[in-house]
């Protein structure tokens, strides 16, 4: 066993067993102790699961309303398409910025050797490694940790792509889209993606692999549809001349004409491209889970991202081969014209493309919902470690509410046994194959807050909440976060102080500072030009001023709840003469087991009240007797 560097308060003693015990003032009995542990080994993440976690977060509803949007923004096919050209260079820059922390942060002693050991929670480890200050007390209740945790606590849900896909299953349907409808369908499916996490992790992960599947066979379909399209084996619909459609919209002279000299519109182009390229960060929110991270989660993160951004491309490529420039800026959605001038001219019923447009978003928003809900309610569980929510515990520790739970009642009751004895004596319904504890505290974490911001866009009509919600998580989770992430890495290669070349010698030093500035120029430009007022508004609904203001409010509230919570800590240390500190303490083994890098399999986190007499004692003194700072 072995201790995180980062996280122990106590002078590293070489001659002592890294397998001792934790001092006595941080003792098991705590009721605020934490004990979590890795999946089993044939539990843990493989490469396709992995990669089923980027396919299936990054291409959600995104790929087919996103191409709309950026289109209201530019007014130009030319400039559309390199918006997404670099959209795609921004995803492989923050792929690069992503495995370079994950694989690196935290730090852990192995074996008496300092290296980095993969862990859950994604950008929380990396704030808080790079931003140590403001803090309460060292290593514990961080600033940029809380002001992240409580961000993505609030934005961090499926809100925005359950409304997505109710909207879609109504017109799918072909039922009419009513506000109460779409909330109760979004609450319906929330509901449903928290429980199949709560009862079935390994069911949750097969759920998610199958939707990863399915999303890229549609992309295939698109891409194929259009050739077909092109080579005029569609019937035709309307006077549509195809050869003069794809000379306009791909044809060097006329695909930049009349483009948009609006900042603000460019700004929201490149926001919606930001969220349809996000999710490729999604590994690092479960990476203790990954089975050989070193080597599967890298491999995985640049196979899987690499694919969705030449098909994204692909796509919109094969939207401007069907799709007239004027009809997409009459009709803001493309991807459904798109559906419409080509399997919906296979039909006499008008609504045929448009209903399989509809059915093909809602199994991507599914996909979203599933995927989203098993990565953001880990990250909401290390969170919880933190001591930045009430009742950490409760929040953070996993519990068994699995199948395998109910199998064995299941064999051990005589009026179940019986009549299903030989169903229940199968090897694949064995309880031990599936009894894995999960994070049910966090789950219904993530359930509540993802109905409170359901219920809180109520008076806003679906698809301007759904925009507003997917918006304000790209700007604030992944805009926001992003750019300081981009310039921790810049501040690690560029400073001797953290010896990050030394700890990071195994990614390519130029490569790294480029992958970053690329990355923080991409979050921070539509974080800056959207204070920029439009000439024309996206919506008619929303103010242009709306997104970022919302946003900006969100970071504020978490930030005032950082100083509540420093201030309500503080003032009980005094009294009780303590202080406050959070211990990690990891087991780690090696992965593989014949000399492989160190993996966490068990973990004992402290939240601890320590007098300040007794660290005094135990050599502690400046810990002691340095009264924390509440701003520094």
């Amino acid at each position: 066993m072995a201790d995180f560097e980062s996280r122990n308060p106590f002078p590293h003693d070489p001659d002592n067993d890294s397998n001792s015990s934790p001092p006595s003032l941080f003792r098991d009995d705590n009721p605020n102790t934490v004990i979590t542990h890795a999946p089993e080994r044939r539990f843990k993440l493989g490469y396709w699961s992995v990669m089923g976690l980027v396919v299936n977060r990054m291409i959600g509803s995104g790929i087919f309303i996103t191409p709309g949007r950026v289109m209201q923004g530019t007014q130009s096919t030319g400039a559309t398409i390199m918006f997404w050209l670099a959209g795609a260079i921004y995803a492989l820059a923050g792929t690069h910025v992503y495995i370079e922390y994950g694989l690196n942060v935290p730090r852990g002693i192995f074996d008496g050797v300092e290296q980095g050991v993969p862990r859950s929670g994604g950008d929380l480890n990396y704030l808080q490694y790079v931003y140590t200050h403001p803090a309460y007390c060292k290593e514990t209740l961080l600033f940029f940790g809380c002001l992240f945790g409580i961000s993505f606590i609030i934005l961090g849900n499926m809100a925005g792509n359950a409304i997505s896909f109710a909207i879609r299953i109504l017109e799918a349907a072909n039922v009419e889209v009513t506000n109460g409808a779409v909330r109760a369908i979004a609450v319906a499916a929330s509901i449903f993606a928290c429980f199949i996490h709560t009862f079935s992790r390994r069911g949750g992960i097969w759920l998610n692999n199958l939707l990863a599947a399915i999303k890229l066979c549609i992309l295939f379909l698109i891409i194929f549809s259009a050739i077909v399209y092109s080579a005029g084996k569609f019937p035709k619909s309307g006077a549509i001349d195809r050869g003069t459609v794809v000379g306009e919209n791909l044809g060097a002279p006329k695909s930049f004409k009349n483009a948009s000299n609006d900042a603000n519109g460019y700004a929201q182009a490149f926001l919606a491209i930001i969220f349809a390229y996000s999710g490729f960060e999604q590994p690092n929110y479960v990476l203790g889970e990954i089975g050989r991270p070193h080597r599967k989660y890298p491999i995985s993160m640049v196979t899987s991202v690499s694919l969705v951004c030449l098909l994204y491309l692909a796509v919109n490529v094969s939207y401007m081969a069907v799709v007239p420039k004027s009809t997409q800026l009459k009709n803001p959605n493309v991807a459904q014209s798109f559906f419409e001038l080509t399997f919906g001219a296979l039909s006499q019923t008008k609504k045929t493309g448009s209903r399989i447009f509809s059915a093909f978003l809602a199994i991507s928003s599914l996909g979203n919902i599933i995927v989203l809900t098993f990565t953001a309610a880990r990250v909401k569980q290390e969170i919880a470690k933190e001591g930045m929510i009430p009742w950490p515990k409760f929040f953070a520790q996993n519990y068994d509410f699995s199948l395998g739970r109910v199998l064995r009642w299941a064999r051990r009751t005589e009026t179940t046994n019986r009549p299903f004895q030989r169903l229940l004596g199968m090897r694949w319904l064995a309880p031990e194959n599936h009894s894995e504890r999960t994070p049910v505290g966090t789950l219904l974490l993530h359930l509540v807050t993802c109905i409170l911001l359901l219920f809180a866009t109520y008076d806003q009509q679906p698809q301007d909440a759904y925009s507003l919600l997917t918006s304000q998580s790209a700007y604030v989770v992944n805009g926001c976060f992003g750019t300081l992430l981009a310039a921790g890495i810049m501040y690690l290669r560029l400073t001797k102080k953290r010896d990050w070349r030394q700890k990071a010698k195994k990614i390519n030093p130029v490569l790294s500072v480029v992958s970053a500035a690329v990355y923080l120029i991409g979050n921070l430009f539509p974080i800056i030009v959207s204070w920029v007022k439009p000439s024309n508004a996206l919506s008619k609904k929303l103010q242009w001023f709306v997104l970022p203001t919302v946003s900006w409010c969100v970071l504020a509230f978490a930030g005032l709840w950082w100083v509540g919570l420093v201030l309500v800590v503080k003032r009980t240390d005094r009294k009780t003469n303590t202080l406050f500190m959070v211990r990690k303490v990891p087991e780690f083994e090696s992965d593989p087991p014949d000399g492989g890098p160190p993996v966490q399999v068990h973990e004992t986190v402290y939240l601890s009240r320590v007098g300040k007499e007794t660290l005094s004692g135990m050599g502690m003194v400046e810990t002691a007797d340095t009264e924390p700072a509440v701003l520094t």
